[in-house]
């Protein structure tokens, strides 16, 4: 048998993008989607499940030629309003790994693409922010077009050590805080609620939570920090230049006082926790959506061994590449006879400058980019070839959009 690689493309969102939202360079802009499926398409391409990619990794199941597998991460709403009628539209399926904390409550999808394509609303009237509920996960999985898998349950980020690096401020990119202390209100904090933020908590050295063990400070630790904060102006507070260093100068009081302490999660704390994460989204997925939940999405790629030995156990079957073996992730085809309990992806950006929040810079594919790229990773020679003077590096694209103000 051949051993033909499966190029697996990771999408976040596909819309319109938010220049308020600090993970807005993950849109994909719906037009560019559009395009690039139409290449796809007309080129010859087919689209599978995780599953069938599964079997022709571990057992060599036969595959349409051109296959692909399109992954969603995060289950963003916009995947139901966009992203769901433009596969549809030429025939693709997909999958969405979605986390069950930030599952939107509503009961009546939403409108999307297809509702403005009957002439049934207009665009202004389409949602192009929040996440994915039950019910419109369940009629994509009823269509057949949308596969629902696990991103574990909350899909954040905690402190690692006792090393203060900031602390909350207007406009901050430290959403995830909010988060964690409004869990009830997740679905609904896309981008972060000003309302909701505790201004001078301080920020710790920080790790996706699944890549990490917790350090947990001593309770009203923070109240110390917020109380000094309001007490100062509030957001007003901020307004100084040296705000920073006023905070600052409070933390090197508490550690030479040694009044401030805490503690790491024990293994036991961090297992349980590993079990919330894996476990409980798997079953309530499993639960809501009658299906069986066997693949894994590890936010950011984290993990650990503890993390990979409780998957197993729960029979997930694969997850996507971990971080840990990035240098490898080239030499990662997702042909038969490599080992399918990972899954290499690549995204469909051309260029991204690597800056998360509100100022990042991001080109992405047109369809025919796209489609040179998908080639290459197949490595097909023509393409690999004409894909270097169509693609270039991401350097001489950035420099080109600059000349050109695209970027500026």
């Amino acid at each position: 048998m051949s051993k033909s690689a499966v190029p697996v493309i990771m999408y976040h969102s596909v819309g319109v993008r938010d220049s308020d939202w600090n993970f807005g360079y993950l849109t994909c802009p719906y037009q560019v989607f559009d395009n690039q499926l139409k290449w796809l398409k007309v080129s010859g391409y087919t689209s599978i499940t995780l599953h069938e990619l599964y079997n022709y990794m571990r057992y060599g199941k036969e595959l349409p030629q051109k296959s692909i597998v399109f992954t969603f991460d995060d289950g963003y709403a916009d995947n139901w309003v966009f992203a769901y009628p433009l596969l549809k539209k030429y025939g693709f399926k997909a999958a969405i790994y979605v986390n069950p904390e930030f599952v939107d409550p509503g009961k009546r999808p939403r409108k999307n693409l297809d509702d403005l394509w009957e002439g049934n609303v207009d665009f202004d009237d389409l949602a192009t922010s929040g996440y994915l509920s039950w019910e419109e996960m369940k009629q994509m999985e009823e269509d057949g077009v949308i596969d629902i898998q696990s991103h574990t349950m909350s899909h954040t980020w905690l402190p690692r050590s006792d090393r203060i690096i900031d602390f909350r401020h207007p406009g901050d990119p430290y959403t995830w805080t909010t988060w964690n202390q409004n869990v009830e209100k997740k679905p609904f904090l896309q981008k972060d609620d000003e309302q909701l933020k505790m201004f001078g908590q301080p920020i710790f050295d920080n790790d996706r939570a699944i890549g990490c063990k917790q350090f947990i400070p001593d309770e009203g630790f923070d109240q110390f920090y917020i109380d000094h904060v309001k007490e100062h102006g509030g957001k007003d507070f901020f307004t100084a230049e040296d705000w920073r260093k006023d905070l600052f100068a409070l933390y090197q009081q508490h550690e030479s006082e040694g009044t401030f302490s805490g503690r790491y999660e024990t293994d036991e704390e961090y297992t349980t926790r590993l079990y919330y994460e894996l476990e409980s989204s798997q079953k309530i997925i499993q639960k809501k959506l009658n299906k069986q939940v066997q693949f894994l999405c590890w936010p950011g790629g984290a993990t650990t061994p503890e993390a990979n030995e409780i998957a197993q156990c729960l029979d997930y079957l694969s997850a996507n590449v971990t971080r840990d073996m990035r240098e490898q992730k080239r030499h990662l085809r997702n042909h038969y006879g490599e080992n399918p309990d990972r899954i290499s992806r690549f995204g469909p950006s051309l260029y991204w400058d690597g800056i998360e929040g509100k100022g990042s810079k991001i080109i992405y594919k047109n369809g025919i980019q796209l489609l040179l790229e998908i080639e290459r990773f197949r490595r097909s020679k023509g393409a690999a070839f004409l894909s270097r003077y169509v693609l270039g590096g991401p350097h001489l694209v950035y420099k080109l959009c600059m000349s050109k103000n695209i970027l500026k």
